[in-house]
């Protein structure tokens, strides 16, 4: 017979310990997992950056200086500026002056280009095989295959780490990740170099979200909230800021592409010496492993056990599982099938789109901005360390809905500042505050929503939010190319679908001080679709 009073063994972290050196040793392991999330999330940028400034190159003028040669081998667009992709079809001579430009013809670039150097100072692959004029898009088709892979790699990953658990997604994420990167390097076109983005980006979220899941999996409650964020806030930040500079320093991409690849083993090493999660374990059954872990915890915990307590604990885990699998009976379909489900549902699937395609637009903008693009990145890049502290102060204060709504207007307000602004450094301004109010809105969107979804659903649930989230993602460049038609575009259409996400988020129901629900009935309850909250007993 079990014991009569399961209830204590529950949460077991009260008999191993909720912050001893068995998790500050997992803490010590995520954080370079999120240093390397930064290098696979972001290290594609500087792989196929392209100098704004470019022209055909015209061999016979290749011995006079820059500006010469633009002057009589380059035709002028309307707004002055050198053309990209068209030359003079004139014979050069010493005698040529630039009386005859209005008459002469043009054709198409036919000696390759020439690219300024002191935009993009090392040879990317989109310089190496001229990505421009017909070819512009290549970079941009690369960035949408990369999410291709990212969303692909949400469904397999994710499957994985539910149903083979948090090591072995961690693993082979991370080796999808190292494979791509490598196999980037060898590449000599545009068909294997999107390959092997597809490749890299099966990893994007979960070269991370494994050991991040793991460590939170066993850290008491009331840690939680600086361990979810640490890592993120400081080691994710500090990877974003040195990438720019690591491209900089290298000056060849596939140099570059290698450095940024092959510190991916740190993490499959990490999966092999991590503790399996004993939550994880228990919950499939395997609850030899499950107790093992808990014994190699609570000792490097220093907690002193007795048998007798050990063997209450696993008699109540058996009872736990016998239970849960009686109770396995819901689907994804489940959170669709009333009107409220289906109008909470979509309006977090469509809210978080919106913010993981300005978030991404916001990390890319410095590809389209007349600034250094290195210096403007790594500005950009430290506004996630107060983001990421920001709303640990202000959501038990304020509340989940005022500040995510708050952070999504005032996103909009900075992009449309981005689109009007004509002096470069106002831009970027403009743009680093945008990136920081959108950074906001995906951190407290993804508490959010993980407070709105009942227990018995909130891992399905998310998983769709999350996929869902990728596809606004890999809009981003699609929309960022918009400004070849006209330059402010991409930051209106940011400005536009900001707005309409703090809008209809308003309909959502605010979690502050509410237990998280269990059920799908105790959180339809709550999910009034009101813009102002009636009140929720605190101990539903």
């Amino acid at each position: 017979m079990p014991p009569r009073d399961c209830e204590k063994y529950e949460n077991f972290l009260l008999f191993i310990g909720d912050f001893g050196p068995f998790q500050k040793r997992l803490l010590f392991w995520m954080m370079p997992a999120a240093f390397l999330f930064a290098f696979t999330y972001f290290g594609q940028i500087f792989m196929i950056l392209l100098p704004k400034n470019h022209w055909c190159r015209v061999r016979e003028l290749e011995g006079l200086p820059e500006s010469e040669q633009k002057n009589r081998g380059i035709p002028k667009k309307q707004d002055g500026s050198f053309e990209n992709c068209f030359m003079y079809n004139v014979p050069y001579d010493s005698n040529e002056t630039n009386d005859a430009n209005q008459t002469r013809s043009q054709i198409p670039c036919i000696n390759g280009w020439i690219y300024d150097r002191k935009e993009v100072p090392y040879e990317s692959i989109a310089t190496e095989y001229n990505w421009v004029c017909d070819k512009r898009d290549f970079g941009t088709y690369s960035v949408v295959v990369y999410f291709v892979g990212c969303i692909v790699g949400c469904l397999c990953f994710g499957f994985i780490t539910d149903h083979s658990g948090r090591l072995p997604a961690l693993f082979l994420a991370n080796s999808c990740s190292m494979i791509g990167g490598c196999v980037s390097v060898v590449c000599k076109g545009f068909p294997c170099f999107a390959a092997s983005r597809f490749v890299a980006g099966l990893a994007m979220n979960y070269c991370f979200v494994p050991i991040y899941i793991l460590t939170l999996e066993n850290v008491g409650i009331k840690y939680r909230t600086l361990v979810g964020n640490l890592a993120l806030t400081f080691s994710f930040t500090l990877g974003a800021c040195l990438l720019p500079w690591l491209a900089y320093v290298i000056s060849n991409w596939r140099h570059y592409a290698m450095v940024v690849a092959l510190p991916m083993v740190l993490m499959i090493l990490t999966s092999l010496l991590a503790p399996e999660s004993p939550s994880w374990l228990m919950s499939v059954g395997k609850l030899d492993r499950c107790m093992e872990v808990l014994k190699e915890a609570a000792k490097a915990n220093g907690k002193t056990i007795s048998e007798e307590v050990w063997s209450e604990m696993r008699e109540c885990f058996e009872l736990k599982f016998a239970n849960e699998q009686l109770g396995k009976q819901y689907t994804s379909l489940d959170l669709f099938k009333t009107f409220p489900r289906f109008v909470v549902l979509t309006i977090l699937i469509v809210t978080w789109m919106v913010v993981a395609l300005a978030y991404d637009a916001h990390v890319r903008v410095v590809e389209i901005l007349d600034t250094d693009v290195f210096i403007t990145f790594s500005l950009s890049s430290l506004v996630e360390i107060p983001a990421g502290i920001v709303p640990m102060l202000l959501l038990d204060r304020i509340g989940r809905k005022p500040v995510m709504s708050a952070v999504m207007l005032l996103c909009a307000t900075s992009s449309l500042f981005v689109g009007l602004l004509k002096g470069h450094w106002d831009a970027s301004t403009a743009a680093i505050a945008a990136r920081f109010f959108a950074t906001m809105a995906y951190n407290v969107g993804q508490q959010w929503a993980s407070e709105i979804l009942p227990t018995v659903l909130r891992g399905q649930g998310l998983a769709i939010i999350n996929i869902m989230g990728q596809m606004g993602a890999l809009t981003s460049p699609l929309v960022l190319s918009t400004h070849r038609y006209y330059p402010p575009l991409p930051m209106f259409i940011i400005t536009s679908v900001s707005v309409i996400g703090a809008s209809i988020i308003l309909f959502l129901p605010e979690t502050r001080g509410v237990k998280m629900p269990q059920t799908l009935d105790e959180a339809e309850k709550r999910w009034t679709l009101r813009c102002r909250d009636r009140e929720i007993n605190g101990d539903l």
